[in-house]
């Protein structure tokens, strides 16, 4: 292929995937999942609408509350102790919902990295010391069953635009759990209790972002955190695509 200079530094499968895909969408143009305009999995006019999650906030569980505390009045009733705080890029509102159904459901495992954009661009917003990014995993049959973990994928592209390293090792669901759609604030606490098992040689001392598609409870996260404190870790923070108002 004469004619096609690739830059230097970056390793040639990463290349080769660039031309790849270069040649692929110009063949055969993506379409936006959500309005169906040709020319991005995500265009410009969809992006542009999604809700930002903007203050006031609980300031421990990012959830939008009416004026600036400390403590929600849901973080009152069922305390996420294990986390030092929780935040997200967007509200789980709009076409949100639709774009992360579409992410984790319908096989458009490449809109991580749009929607992976949107929370490199609130992130100057809500940084928190992080030594390491770790996405909440699904447990082996059922990412077998999906073909991958959405979180993973948030994770690992979020963490490529703000420079953190993203370990996909490090945290395992050791129990395959009902879904949580459905359930109450305790039922799914409950549910999630002992899903987790953290690699104490990977976190042990280490300030760690959990990474997930949404937060609506905070149980999913409070679990994953637990077992990285249970293994050492030093902090655990949340980072989520959306916030469930």
């Amino acid at each position: 292929m004469t004619g096609i200079n690739l830059p230097s530094g970056i390793p040639w499968q990463a290349r080769l995937k660039d031309l790849t895909d270069t040649v692929l969408n110009f063949v055969f143009p993506p379409v936006c999942v959500n309005c169906k305009k040709p020319g991005a999995l995500l265009c410009a006019d969809c992006l542009a609408g999604v809700p930002w999650l903007e203050r006031p906030i609980c300031s421990h569980c990012g959830r939008v509350v009416n004026r600036p505390m400390a403590r929600c009045p849901g973080c009152l009733r069922h305390p996420l102790r294990s986390i030092e705080q929780v935040r997200a890029a967007v509200l789980f509102a709009g076409d949100v919902p639709d774009m992360i159904h579409q992410l984790k459901y319908n096989g458009h495992f490449a809109l991580a990295e749009p929607l992976g954009d949107l929370m490199a661009t609130a992130w100057p917003r809500w940084e928190m010391p992080t030594d390491m990014i770790v996405g909440v995993p699904l447990h082996p049959d059922r990412q077998k069953k999906r073909g991958y973990n959405q979180s993973d994928l948030l994770a690992a592209h979020f963490g490529r635009r703000v420079g953190l390293s993203a370990d996909r090792r490090a945290l395992q669901r050791v129990r395959n759990t009902p879904p949580q759609v459905g359930l109450n604030a305790a039922d799914r606490q409950t549910n999630m209790t002992n899903a987790f098992f953290a690699e104490r040689d990977k976190v042990a001392g280490k300030d760690i972002l959990l990474v997930d598609d949404v937060c609506t409870t905070g149980s999913t996260l409070q679990a994953a955190a637990q077992a990285l404190l249970d293994a050492g870790a030093r902090r655990v923070s949340g980072y989520c695509l959306a916030r469930a108002m």
